[in-house]
């Protein structure tokens, strides 16, 4: 089992993982459409990875590190 130090620092980087593909969906959906379409789907999918799969697992083992907004009895918001 993790400690509590280790479970912050996992949560802080997949946070700012998370930031980052914030960012680069919105860059990307900036640039022309076969750009986008090249891009997009791929973000989408390691976005939704990110949330519903490794952050969602996280809050769930450890739910005093889950903030109120990102999860609600089990699902991610």
């Amino acid at each position: 089992m993790m400690d509590e130090t280790q479970v912050a620092q996992i949560r802080s980087l997949l946070l700012e993982a998370a930031d980052a593909i914030d960012r680069a969906n919105a860059i990307v959906s900036t640039v022309d459409s076969d750009d986008r379409a090249l891009l997009s789907a791929p973000l989408d999918e390691v976005s939704a990875a990110l949330h519903f799969e490794l952050l969602q697992k996280l809050y769930l083992r450890y739910p005093g590190f889950a903030e109120e907004s990102e999860i609600w009895n089990g699902v991610l918001m």
